[in-house]
């Protein structure tokens, strides 16, 4: 039956509430008085469940091997790569694929007897340049329980999972202000920046609020996340800085939290959690 719970025949004579959870899909609530009508559940009131994305790497120098699967007889995965929403007109997955640019994935199933799937998305990223060389500095130093690797984990192309708590890829704080020091051995032109975040708002980790980078006392551009505040899933996500391109020595980002978590959290009021694990020049 893979998924999916296939239509069934049901006499509305339950004298009580009663839960029925449909297998990676939904649940269905009844509430029935004695009848000796018998009824039946349609088949676009269950919806698929959304298909399973795997990549073997997030962040890549070459390449990264695309999976996407949903065990279901008969369902259709469609994707798209440029970030676009999943339509029924959209490319069928068929077999992995083979990644070799940075990519936004969303991917939704189809069956001909049920409710497409939810959308589901996941964003990797292509090296463009190797900066592992570098020197990287932050401060404050990140929280005793997620050092990762220190200021170095910011440079070494290694990008942690929506795990957290797995590899010591992460860099965790809960400041109110972030700065990173990038010092490379001689000037390199850079005109954008990416900063890879986590948000986990279960875990009270929230995006930042903004980001602003700057060289030699002058600020190169910035960028505001106007949804770091609004209830959203958890994520991985790179944040890109326009710059005003040139060519320096050095490079600080200054990562600016929230204030406080929002209202409708139940951590209102208190710091949010940062975490980043990479940062990347172009």
């Amino acid at each position: 039956m893979g998924q999916l719970f296939k239509r069934m025949k049901l006499p509305w004579t339950f004298p009580n509430q009663i839960g029925l959870f449909l297998t990676g899909v939904l649940v269905v609530s009844l509430i029935a008085c004695k009848s000796d009508k018998t009824d039946y559940l349609s088949a676009n009131s269950v919806q698929l469940a959304p298909p399973s994305i795997t990549v073997d790497s997030a962040l890549f120098k070459d390449s990264a091997l695309l999976q996407l699967q949903l065990a279901e007889p008969d369902a259709v995965i469609r994707y798209s790569l440029d970030g676009s929403a999943v339509t029924e007109d959209d490319l069928i997955y068929s077999e992995p694929i083979q990644l070799t640019n940075t990519a936004a994935i969303k991917v939704k199933a189809y069956h001909p007897q049920y409710a497409a799937s939810e959308e589901q998305q996941m964003h990797v990223r292509k090296l463009a340049r190797d900066i592992s060389r570098a020197t990287a500095e932050v401060d404050p130093e990140p929280h005793t329980n997620y050092p990762g690797n220190g200021a170095l984990s910011l440079i070494d192309g290694q990008k942690g999972s929506l795990n957290f708590r797995k590899g010591g890829y992460w860099l965790g704080f809960q400041d109110t202000q972030l700065t990173v020091r990038l010092i490379f051995e001689s000037e390199i032109e850079v005109s954008r920046v990416i900063i890879s975040i986590l948000q986990d708002q279960g875990s009270w980790i929230f995006a930042p609020q903004s980001i602003s980078v700057g060289s030699n006392g002058l600020e190169l551009g910035s960028k505001t996340l106007e949804n770091s505040s609004k209830e959203g899933k958890k994520a991985l996500e790179y944040i890109e800085v326009p710059i005003n391109k040139s060519n320096n020595q050095e490079y600080t980002i200054t990562i600016n939290p929230l204030a406080e978590i929002p209202d409708w959290h139940p951590g209102k009021g208190t710091l949010p959690w940062t975490f980043i694990d990479e940062i990347m020049v172009e």
